[in-house]
């Protein structure tokens, strides 16, 4: 979900014409809800899996988690960036605040598919280890609580276009026993439905074709 979207922005942003205000809007709602999410994962990860697996694996991974928590940290200083350049943007649709919210979503990219290599290659493989199932559904389940309950739906149907079923499932599993049986069918009529409005198509580029 984050390569795909992430890589997708700067283009999105390009391609709005200069003054076409309701256009902005659109496209800097997708990009703040996004940058946001990213934001509450990374905290989740900072406050939870980076001192459990420090704690469990001592010194053998304390470098890996400093630089998981220095990547998060220029991720940090980035977003910021990022929601100042699309609120000015969002006010006052000129070539230049286009151009602005671009140049920091292209700087952003590189530094985000840094980390997500580094953290798929080398930290996935050592939570299977180390973290068990119930621990990360208690991590899912606090995620998820901090996620606006109306965003909800949108962001698992980005999660379900690319993810793999045994994690949706795991991510559903969090939802409460009310609402998951129909959360697929929602989650992905949302998704198509914004994807529709955003990218112009319910079935954008995925992340391996980027």
């Amino acid at each position: 979900m984050f390569r795909r979207e992430f890589a997708l922005m700067p283009r999105l942003v390009l391609d709005v014409a200069t003054g076409d205000r309701d256009r902005a809007g659109v496209i800097g709602d997708h990009i703040a809800g996004i940058t946001s999410f990213l934001h509450t994962h990374h905290v989740l990860e900072d406050d939870n899996v980076w001192p459990l697996l420090l704690d469990r694996c001592g010194e053998s991974v304390a470098s890996l988690m400093e630089l998981m928590e220095a990547q998060h940290h220029q991720l940090a200083e980035l977003i910021p960036q990022v929601d100042a350049a699309v609120s000015a943007w969002r006010d006052s649709p000129t070539a230049a605040s286009r151009q602005a919210l671009a140049d920091v979503l292209d700087r952003l990219a590189p530094v985000l598919k840094e980390h997500l290599d580094t953290e798929e290659g080398l930290v996935v493989p050592l939570m299977e280890q180390r973290i068990t199932a119930a621990e990360w559904t208690g991590f899912l389940k606090g995620e998820s609580g901090s996620v606006d309950p109306d965003y909800a739906p949108l962001l698992l149907g980005m999660m379900m276009y690319e993810g793999d079923p045994e994690s949706v499932e795991q991510v559903i599993a969090t939802t409460s026993a009310d609402t998951s049986p129909a959360i697929k069918e929602l989650a992905a009529s949302a998704f198509a439905a914004h994807s529709q409005r955003v990218h112009g198509t319910a079935t954008p580029p995925r992340s391996t074709e980027l």
